[in-house]
């Protein structure tokens, strides 16, 4: 299957969605990547779950925010999520979007070294 080539911005108010277009915006960071349709359908998957974690809605309306412990899991959850969405945007990424990724330390490196 032929791959397009998508741009994906992680702003959180559009971060689930995947655009055949640039966007343009000077002060929006957009990923470069290639992906089937397939792949397209699974990123964006991963990006509306990150994105119901960074604000979900029961904790809006609780006091479990006041509650350290609940408050780190949701951080720590929220954080494994992004590190998969970059490693996402790793994979599918373009020349560009690969080293851009790779100069910010945004992926864990060992895993893309040669051979591995």
């Amino acid at each position: 299957m032929d791959k397009q080539r998508y741009y994906v911005n992680l702003n959180p108010i559009s971060m689930d969605e995947i655009s055949a277009t640039r966007v343009g915006d000077g002060e929006m960071i957009e990923y470069e990547i290639d992906a089937t349709p397939e792949e397209k359908k699974e990123f964006e998957t991963l990006l509306r779950q990150v994105n119901r974690h960074d604000v979900e809605l029961g904790n809006l309306f609780s006091f479990r925010h006041f509650d350290d412990i609940a408050g780190d899991t949701d951080k720590n959850e929220y954080q494994v999520g992004m590190n998969d969405v970059y490693e996402k945007i790793y994979q599918l990424g373009t020349a560009k979007t690969k080293q851009i990724i790779s100069e910010i330390h945004l992926t864990n490196e060992d895993d893309h070294e040669p051979g591995i």
